[in-house]
């Protein structure tokens, strides 16, 4: 057994002293280095995962909950599939995940925490095999709503330029056709009143001559025929001449530009109440009813009242012509829509809807399957070019047999951008009641949720003007929402109206602590608890 001398221990003694210190060093470093990763995995808004082949969630970002309603502790060791994807699309992916290769833009769309629709993709690779270990799937999940939506409104705005071009053609065109139409049908219509007071006063000449030479013809017609029927040929006459007018009269309103017109505030409501008083006879004669639901005190448009009142009529004479029953319908609403704050007025009828074969070139002009009725195939044209001169956007809706539905939005006079309204309370009714009050009766964009935890997800995603809180809800109250408003610096300014049905309970007495005074009793009257809003948010 050989001895180890004194200094050779020493020198041992100094190798595991260096050995230990840099054990200690790799240490420190793996864990500010698993520090550093788990700071990253937690602050990006993409969503990153680790997942088995099989698409079994192992390990992902908490940011999740900022783009999904899970929570992120529900999510492992589950199917990824199962959560984020529909059931035609989980094949797809998990096959896609079999194989050694890369995941490239796996779009699919979802619910958000917000409650909409929203666009993602995800982008996965395989973890290189490494000895026994297991093959890992790595990825990220990103929200591309915004550049789906950029890519529509592109696409849409490409459209419309089309349209618009398209539109400004034919209006030069048919300006010049109208005007040379127009001297030569106004002969026919000023003249064929003439022929029948003519005719009237040559009749009796007529008769007097026949019983002189009872066989002889007029122009080859006899002069029994010419009795009967030439004031009839005559009315045909001017009857064809009026049809020809109103071609023209059309085709004057298709060329004009409506965009010159004075523009001053204008009521959509008052458009609406005229173009019903215009077109009542026609809408009596036809048998068909119309109802109204004209939302009070509407935000009002800059416009032209004429031009308005004009879409509303060309859009129910439409709606009267392509109704062939005899319970014809139409339903005119107009209100505030919640996702942008502009005015929206909908025309509804229970026709017989659009033929499928003009869908796609319905807003053209001479565009009809009306002929037979007098349609010229330019009233639905002069509305779309006379909404987009208005700023507004205007589409419809149609289920042959059984109706079509026009849309029309328009910016409103309202300065600013719309205040963002998010309702919190337990009870479905009272957060229906508040939602539907407010986004009708006033410019605002409302949200809801339906406790604590819902509405601290909405806070983080899009923050608020003003917050209508119930303190009393399950899972987490308005008080502990109240704490995490003082909490978060970006949110502690957001303005807030809690509302209780027990005025006295000593959670409020905490709410008042906390710096949140404006505290209302339920039941509340609605118009008073608008009023009270309305005064927050405009001071």
């Amino acid at each position: 057994m050989m001895i180890k001398t004194s200094d050779e221990t020493e020198d041992l003694k100094k190798l595991l002293k260096q050995e230990k210190c840099k054990s200690r060093q790799l240490k420190k470093a793996l864990r500010e280095s698993e520090e550093k990763y788990r700071e990253i995995f937690e602050i990006i808004t993409d969503i990153h995962f680790s997942a088995s082949p099989e698409g079994k969630i192992i390990d992902i970002s908490p940011s999740v909950v900022n783009s999904f309603p899970y929570r992120r502790e529900d999510l492992i060791g589950k199917s990824l599939p199962d959560f984020f994807l529909k059931s035609s699309e989980r094949s797809a992916f998990l096959s896609q995940l079999g194989d050694d290769s890369r995941i490239a833009d796996f779009e699919f769309q979802s619910e958000g925490s917000d409650r909409r629709i929203r666009h993602y993709r995800i982008s996965a690779s395989h973890k290189p095999r490494r000895g026994r270990q297991k093959i890992r799937v790595t990825g990220l999940i990103r929200d591309v709503t915004a550049q789906k939506e950029s890519e529509a409104e592109l696409e849409k705005s490409r459209a419309q330029l089309n349209q618009a071009q398209k539109m400004e053609a034919l209006g030069t065109l048919v300006a010049g056709v109208a005007h040379e139409i127009n001297n030569p049908i106004n002969l026919i219509i000023y003249n064929t009143p003439l022929l029948q007071k003519v005719w009237s006063d040559l009749l009796p000449v007529l008769k007097a001559h026949v019983d002189e030479t009872p066989h002889r013809k007029y122009g080859g017609l006899t002069a029994d025929f010419l009795e009967q029927n030439l004031l009839q040929l005559i009315g045909d006459i001017d009857m064809a001449a009026g049809r020809v007018a109103k071609i023209v009269t059309d085709l004057k309103n298709f060329a004009r530009l409506s965009g010159a017109a004075e523009k001053q505030p204008v009521s959509v409501n008052e458009a609406v109440s005229n173009a019903m008083r215009l077109v009542h006879t026609t809408v009596r004669n036809a048998g068909v009813t119309i109802e109204t639901q004209l939302t009070e005190d509407l935000p009002l448009i800059s416009g032209n009242l004429q031009n308005i009142e004009q879409i509303v009529v060309n859009i129910l004479i439409n709606a009267v012509q392509a109704i062939d029953h005899s319970q014809g319908r139409i339903r005119i609403e107009t209100g505030i829509r919640p996702a942008d704050g502009r005015l929206h007025l909908s025309i509804a009828d229970n026709g017989k809807g659009v033929d499928p074969v003009l869908i796609e070139r319905l807003f053209d002009p001479f565009v009809t399957d009306k002929q037979t009725r007098g349609g010229t195939g330019l009233g639905l044209s002069v509305s779309y070019n006379l909404v987009k001169s208005h700023g507004g956007d205007i589409n419809f809706e149609s289920n042959p047999g059984k109706g079509t539905i026009f849309h029309i939005d328009f910016p409103t006079l309202v300065t600013g951008k719309p205040a963002k309204i998010l309702i919190v309370d337990d009870d479905p009714v009272i957060r229906r009641m508040l939602s539907r009050a407010l986004t009708s009766r006033c410019a605002y964009l409302v949200d809801e949720a339906a406790n604590g935890i819902e509405a601290c997800l909405k806070l983080g995603a899009c923050r608020p003007d003003l917050l209508v809180l119930d303190i009393f809800m399950p899972d987490m109250d308005g008080v502990e929402v109240c704490r995490a408003l003082k909490k978060n610096p970006a949110l502690a300014e957001v303005n807030v109206i809690v509302t209780t049905g027990h005025p006295q309970h000593p959670k409020l007495a905490e709410v008042n602590r906390l710096g949140f005074k404006n505290i209302r009793s339920k039941p509340y009257n609605v118009s008073e608890l608008i009023e009270f809003i309305d005064n927050i948010l405009t001071a």
